[in-house]
């Protein structure tokens, strides 16, 4: 093995006090070639695995690809390294300088800016010097013309953008590892942006287990594992937080039974299978030796591999690796600061027309906005049964949907295309990047509307911290819980507009065939002027159907056939209407325009409610919703029996022999009395507590009690008999 290069102590302050470190020490450059991806030691045992019966495949499909006009140099130069042959490795050098003079950008990793890193250090021994500053020009040239340009400034975007994903992660980092004999600048500069500002930046949001742009844009973290990769090589060890291993989560529990994903961020990969996803979980499973993320790499979920990504494989996968079934993994998950997002699912089972199908809901709660591909979604939810049922609206793709479009900024980046909360100030001034927006009563773009912020310093100090988790939790069972939940604060997200936003999510999974899992959603809105329209949404694929305060909708196209239906318990009375169909899919009321696309190709729905304190009567600052949403087969006639549970002190609902209790909005009682009715036993979760010690008698029983709120919880759980129950905390 070769030697480990440590990073000083230098390094290590600089990287942990983030911004404003005077001074950074970089991972050292390894004295000989090759150097990009494994050093010369590593070669032996690479050589021996290819030999392998595991690994002869993809060698081989990368040996037919040398004839790719595309990629051919990339997989030339990785023969070469493996067979010496100089014929090959003439080719790659040639064929490569090529693709260097006819390209001009660096943003993904299969660009010429990348590989060729590849071709210059791997065939390093087959360059003339003429060649060598032929490719170091070409290095330059594209290097100069995107952020972080070169040399790389360290005032540089370092979380999000084009200039954080192939310009200086899997271009100017393994550029200047490559040419680092000859010119030492590019390197320099890259290394110092990337540990002064990158690494921090992902310790700090890789804890949340998932990558902010989303669904789509979350491609971006493969770069982020080139260079994870590289500087291990390299002999650097880890240079990012060990965190990083479960980035992949997102995927895997936002995967639903039909093979796509739940919709976060701008979403241009509507059938979830685009092949980033496939090599990030092979590269960080072989990273972290992640069994489940080894058994995604291998799952026919995702586009089948080329041959870029099987040079990858040959590099960085261990023969024979483990692999372990995601049906093992816990059926809920918590994605924690800065995500802020609870992921439920009744099972694993996959296939839209499985024995057994499996429901699935999203409770994003969201912390800061990073901006970019991230939508303005906070406290959004989204469920799937048989089909999307509750969705994320709107489009990214099609010919005029794209980035900064009337569709993207009118609508599909605004809160209104989201399962949230509008509240409608008529002089509010909506904008997105320094772009007047349509006002449609949602949350607002941070800190005057610029696009994103630069570092951790403006995100944490400029306005972007728009939302904070109040409580989580999933009891009783982690694995296999009954209640996943959820509650949080954005009022943040709104402007002056409001006081006070809070929103609580409990997701019941209680093994019910007929009603496989129902979201319970309570919200509370203290709105700055009591004239401000507030109002609750839901969003379909299809025409609902409205029926006093019961939605219903179906959604059985295309071989589904699932069915939602939503109770309105509070506010009593309240005004309940649909928007869309032809001519208003995407409508914005202030503006009286339908937002509208261009051959739309995806799940981008048609329909929404709209549900708002009822119309007559004066109104109030302040407001209370309480939804019931419970999910079925689209040929069951009959939904559940949803019964509003009240009390002083405490709100919330039965349903079947499972009881939801909130504290009331605006209340954190220290004792309180409430009653059920129902089937003989019940199972109780009450939330928003004050944490302590809480003892709860009644139900008819003589014995209490005793049961702790935490602080990350503030809930409790028991079971007992329908009854009148008294809760108080202990002193």
């Amino acid at each position: 093995m070769h030697q480990i290069t440590l990073i000083s102590l230098l390094a290590v302050l600089a990287i942990s006090s983030g911004v404003g470190a005077a001074e950074v020490a970089i991972a050292k450059v390894p004295p000989r070639h090759p150097r990009v991806y494994l050093q010369a030691d590593d070669l032996p045992a690479l050589r021996q695995k290819i030999a392998m019966d595991e690994f002869k495949p993809a060698y081989a499909e990368v040996k037919a690809a040398i004839a790719d006009r595309r990629i051919g140099p990339f997989c030339a130069a990785f023969v070469y390294l493996i067979e010496g042959d100089k014929d090959v490795g003439r080719r790659a050098v040639e064929e490569g300088l090529v693709a260097m003079r006819a390209s001009n950008d660096g943003r993904t990793p299969a660009m010429p800016m990348h590989w060729c890193a590849c071709v210059y250090d791997w065939c390093y021994d087959l360059l003339s010097d003429q060649e060598k500053q032929q490719f170091i020009t070409e290095f330059k040239r594209i290097s100069a013309s995107h952020e972080p340009f070169y040399p790389a400034k360290l005032d540089s975007h370092a979380i999000v953008g084009h200039g954080t994903e192939g310009w200086l992660l899997t271009g100017q980092l393994p550029l200047g590892v490559a040419i680092y004999d000859e010119d030492k600048s590019m390197y320099d500069a890259a290394a110092a942006l990337f540990f002064k500002e990158f690494v921090p930046a992902r310790n700090f949001y890789y804890p949340g287990h998932a990558h902010h742009q989303g669904d789509s844009y979350g491609g971006r973290f493969l770069h982020d594992l080139c260079a994870t990769w590289l500087f291990r090589r390299m002999g650097a060890g880890d240079v990012f937080t060990r965190e990083q291993e479960f980035v992949p989560y997102q995927v895997i529990y936002n995967l639903r039974p039909d093979g796509r994903q739940f919709r976060s961020g701008d979403t241009f990969d509507e059938s979830g299978k685009a092949g980033a996803k496939r090599l990030i979980q092979l590269l960080c499973g072989s990273y972290y030796d992640n069994p489940y993320e080894m058994w995604m790499a291998d799952s026919d979920f995702f586009d089948r591999p080329g041959p870029f990504d099987r040079i990858f494989e040959l590099l960085f996968r261990k023969p024979n690796a483990t692999k372990r079934s995601i049906s093992e993994l816990p059926l809920a998950k918590y994605f924690a600061q800065p995500i802020g997002t609870m992921v439920v699912r009744t099972g694993w089972n996959m296939g839209k027309e499985s024995p057994a199908p499996d429901a699935m809901v999203s409770m994003h709660m969201g912390e800061y906005f990073f901006g970019n591909h991230q939508r303005k979604d906070f406290g959004n939810f989204q469920i799937y049964y048989r089909g999307p049922l509750a969705i994320s609206s709107g489009f990214y793709e099609g010919r005029n949907n794209l980035y900064g479009s009337d569709h993207w900024i009118n609508y599909y980046h605004q809160t209104i295309a989201h399962n949230g909360l509008l509240i409608f100030d008529p002089a509010e001034k909506q904008m997105i990047q320094n772009k007047p927006a349509a006002n449609d009563g949602g949350q607002h773009w941070p800190n005057g509307q610029l696009d994103h912020p630069v570092n951790l310093d403006m995100l944490f100090n400029q306005g972007y911290h728009v939302g904070k988790v109040l409580s989580h939790g999933i009891v009783p069972d982690p694995k296999r819980p009954l209640y996943s939940y959820i509650s949080g604060d954005i009022t943040a997200a709104y402007s002056k507009k409001v006081s006070l936003v809070t929103r609580s999510m409990v997701t019941l999974t209680g093994g019910d065939a007929k009603y496989p899992c129902t979201l319970i959603v309570l919200d509370h809105v203290i709105a700055a002027d009591p004239s401000f329209k507030k109002t609750w949404l839901l969003h379909t694929m299809d025409e609902p159907t409205i029926e006093g305060g019961r939605i219903s909708a179906v959604y059985d196209k295309n071989g589904y056939g699932g069915k939602l239906v939503a109770e309105c318990l509070l506010p009593q009375g309240a005004a309940i209407t649909k928007v869309g169909g032809p001519g208003k899919e995407f409508w914005v009321e202030s503006t009286q325009i339908n937002y509208a696309v261009n051959k739309p190709s995806g799940e981008g729905g048609a329909w929404r409610v709209e549900v708002s304190p009822p119309a007559l009567g004066t109104p109030a600052k302040e407001d209370v919703f309480l939804h019931v949403l419970s999910v079925m087969d689209s040929t069951t006639a009959d939904a559940p029996v949803v019964n509003r549970i009240d009390a002083p002190d405490v709100v919330g609902a039965r349903i079947g022999d499972c009881a939801v209790l909130f504290a009331r909005p605006g209340r954190e009682p220290n004792s309180f009395t409430f009653n059920t009715d129902g089937p003989a036993r019940l199972r109780y979760l009450i939330c928003n507590l004050p944490a302590g010690q809480w003892t709860i008698q009644g139900g008819g029983q003589a014995q209490a009690t005793t049961l702790t709120a935490t602080e990350e919880g503030k809930s409790v759980f028991f079971e007992g008999p329908a009854g009148t129950y008294t809760a108080k905390i202990n002193p």
